[in-house]
């Protein structure tokens, strides 16, 4: 959306845009955002840009110091570590509610099966784009749906923009179209044979990735990074 050609912006629509640049690295972590240039950018008053700026800053994309500016927040992998374990604990909690009540176990497989054959779309894509991501998305909320817990990824996603813009720092030139529909293949075909342990496992290597980047990996050590104590 080009919101230069409104003729009425919201500090929420700025605020939406801001996120997108964050999250695919426009904005690079450290990088500092003027009030000015965005009034100008926006063609509009100081009040509804320090608007966005203040929601930027409650979820933790933003940085402000007084005297001098606002930047954006640096990846803290401790919270991001957090939020991984919350969104695997949650799927892994929905998966064995449906085996456990026996919520419609082959319909929900077919649905994710028939997403996943629209994911092949995208085999061959170097880095996994957008329309790969959405799909992924729907994948993941027809588990939660049939466990009655859809809403929970919307509650989610305002904090797992954190995991998304380290994924797409360090994870983009590690992981394949081809990786991620194999990791959804198996979570279907274990959703449907019942099997609960290898049904956990496979939830767990396609939603923990944080052990795919080495520890000592010199982008871990640069300045993206925030680091602790």
């Amino acid at each position: 959306m080009d919101l230069q050609k409104r003729s009425m912006i919201t500090s929420e629509e700025i605020y939406r845009e801001l996120c997108q640049k964050i999250e695919n690295l426009e904005y690079l972590p450290g990088n500092s955002i003027s009030e000015n240039e965005l009034c100008a950018q926006y063609e509009t008053s100081r009040h509804v840009v320090r608007g966005a700026i203040a929601m930027l800053k409650q979820r933790r994309l933003l940085e402000v110091y007084p005297q001098r500016g606002s930047f954006v927040s640096l990846i803290d992998m401790g919270y991001v570590s957090d939020i991984v374990y919350m969104r695997e604990a949650m799927e892994q909690e929905a998966a064995l509610r449906i085996l456990e009540e026996d919520k419609a176990v082959d319909e929900v497989c077919r649905r994710m099966a028939d997403c996943i054959e629209r994911q092949r779309a995208y085999v061959g894509e170097t880095i996994p784009g957008a329309g790969f991501h959405l799909l992924d998305t729907e994948f993941h909320e027809y588990l939660l749906e049939a466990a009655g817990k859809k809403d929970i990824m919307k509650m989610m996603d305002e904090s797992y923009i954190h995991f998304r813009r380290w994924r797409n720092l360090e994870l983009r030139s590690m992981i394949t179209v081809e990786q991620l529909i194999d990791q959804h293949r198996e979570i279907v075909e274990h959703l449907r044979e019942r099997n609960r342990q290898a049904l956990r496992e496979s939830i767990h290597r396609h939603i923990d990735k944080l052990d795919w980047v080495p520890p000592n990996s010199e982008a871990s050590k640069n300045e993206y990074f925030y680091r602790r104590g």
